[in-house]
């Protein structure tokens, strides 16, 4: 699914600001948080896939592709000019709480990248609380800084401090959360990694049909805390309708506000449908509680499957603890965001930046460095040149 076509779905709404706080445990769950807040509700919700069924031998070479590393990173080809005349200007980079481990690795990414720039980063953690968000906004604002990068930060989230940043002509990337209708891409607001949510749930359908020869029985447990996750599962739910006539799909509600009530969830839609072959945890941060749910039913004979996929999870598939995963190149995100700021600084509009998007399976993960090292080269994705591609096009290399 590309951008463009997300960004005409009309699943993008202008959030109100009880629904932004809502979406923070969304944002948390994309990033692997291990909240576990009690709070809040859950559901599910059935639909059987219906479609006219694609050629085995068509499929088989999808999964096949979506399974091996790029030969070359899509870095833009677009030069810019005059980086030197912003030395020394202050990106702040604000996740939505520094406990996710994949801010760590994002953070030393946009630190290097930003380095390579002339540029200095300072790093403000939203600790996850809209009041601590929003200070921070504020605090670059007042700062003066030459950029903001927020990460897992919906917009209606903080709204009002996101505007005062951009009228202060101060550019603004967003990251990992679909496109705000009211808030659309501009000279001074960019979204990037929009399509790695949805991507990764497609990936993740096609290896199922694949696998389960067109008789899926799939148990996904979808975070639904707020609009993005949402729309990353219907992209799979689609890929299954127009694929797998005969598959069926259940959607379990679980959020991180009830994470401890995930186990049981699961084992409840279990138990309610006894036929479920695949079941699989939206994010990696489910998973655990997933695999405990399924213990709990005494569920034996499932393959399951995961999103977000980070080093655990990867750890957990050569193991054979699970059966395939699909995650997004958050090291080369790191520089697609320094690139965008760099562009909006001098003036420019951001281009719309594709994030890489793998599967990963037993046999592909075998041949990788499951290790923290290799998760921040890039390497799990394609080349580790693509840092040296983005210093050419900024003129510093």
């Amino acid at each position: 699914m590309t951008t463009s076509r997300l960004r005409r779905m009309g699943r993008v709404r202008r959030w109100s600001t009880a629904g932004a706080v809502a979406m923070f445990a969304a944002s948390l769950a994309a990033c692997g948080s291990n909240s576990d807040n009690t709070s809040g509700s859950q559901g599910a919700d059935s639909s059987a896939a219906t479609g006219t069924g694609s050629d085995t031998s068509a499929l088989a070479g999808e999964v096949a592709a979506l399974d091996k590393p790029l030969d070359a990173y899509p870095v833009p080809t677009d030069r810019i000019a005059n980086v030197s005349s912003l030395a020394r200007k202050t990106i702040y980079y604000i996740p939505i709480t520094l406990q996710a481990p994949q801010f760590a690795a994002t953070q030393k990414e946009i630190t290097a990248a930003a380095s390579a720039a002339g540029l200095k980063v300072q790093v403000c953690d939203g600790k996850g609380t809209p009041t601590d968000v929003n200070a921070c906004i504020a605090q670059a604002t007042s700062a003066k800084a030459g950029a903001i990068v927020t990460d897992a930060i919906p917009y209606g989230l903080a709204a009002s401090s996101l505007g005062a940043a951009q009228k202060a002509k101060i550019p603004v990337v967003i990251n990992n959360q679909v496109v705000d209708s009211g808030h659309p891409q501009s000279a001074t607001l960019a979204y990037v990694g929009e399509n790695a949510g949805p991507d990764q749930q497609v990936a993740l359908a096609k290896w199922t049909i694949l696998d389960s020869k067109g008789k899926a029985d799939v148990l996904i447990n979808q975070n639904t805390d707020g609009p993005s996750p949402a729309v990353f599962v219907s992209a799979g739910k689609k890929t299954f309708s127009g694929d797998c006539a005969n598959c069926k799909v259940t959607v379990n509600e679980v959020s991180s506000a009830n994470f401890s009530l995930v186990p049981s969830s699961t084992s409840a839609a279990l138990l309610k449908d006894p036929n479920v072959t695949y079941v699989q945890s939206q994010f990696e941060q489910f998973l655990q509680p997933t695999q405990a749910g399924i213990q709990s039913a005494s569920k034996t004979g499932v393959k399951v499957i995961t999103g977000a996929a980070e080093l655990s999870s990867l750890k957990a598939l050569r193991s054979g603890q699970i059966a395939a995963a699909s995650g997004q190149a958050t090291s080369y995100q790191a520089w697609t965001d320094i690139d965008a700021v760099l562009r909006m600084m001098l003036g420019s509009q951001a281009p719309d930046y594709k994030i890489p998007v793998r599967l990963f399976t037993k046999d592909s993960v075998a041949g990788l460095k499951v290790t923290d090292a290799a998760l921040a080269s890039g390497e799990w994705f394609g080349p580790t040149t693509f840092t040296d591609d983005f210093k050419k096009l900024w003129g510093v290399a």
